[in-house]
């Protein structure tokens, strides 16, 4: 009989050994994962942080002639930015343009350099709102009137 409660006792033993292993194994994994989203949560906020675009028109004098509209806008945070990924709304519509860098310097939209946004549409008198997007939400508001 006392070989029986010994057996019973390796088999609790190794079962609680299985068990913990598993357990173990399983925090390890969600540990890793956890890690790795803050990571990711870290670099998007250090993007964030590090930018900041500014549309620099007078409000006043937007350059519209012959349907065309000419936005500049200012790279006015620590991190060089693309301006490709830029999304320009006019009224709350999503509009195509083309932008160039001004002046001299290279073809990197670093911390203040100027970017001129061209596009057409037809936009009447009155007041009017343009929102230009960096890929990673930051965004800047111009209301002007022509």
């Amino acid at each position: 009989m006392a070989s029986d409660d010994s057996i019973t006792q390796m088999i609790f033993f190794i079962a609680s050994i299985i068990v913990a292993v598993t357990i173990a194994g399983t925090i390890i994994g969600i540990t890793g994962l956890m890690a790795d989203e803050m990571r990711v949560k870290s670099d998007n906020a250090v993007s964030v942080m590090g930018s900041s675009i500014t549309i620099v028109n007078d409000p006043r004098h937007v350059p519209y002639e012959n349907g065309t509209i000419t936005i500049y806008i200012k790279n006015t945070g620590e991190l060089p930015q693309s301006y490709r990924d830029l999304i320009i709304f006019i009224d709350g519509q999503y509009i195509e343009f083309e932008a160039d860098l001004v002046g001299p310097g290279g073809e990197n939209w670093v911390t203040g350099r100027v970017i001129e946004v061209t596009a057409t549409l037809m936009l009447g008198a009155g007041d009017h709102t343009a929102k230009a997007i960096l890929g990673n939400g930051v965004s800047d508001t111009l209301d002007f009137r022509l």
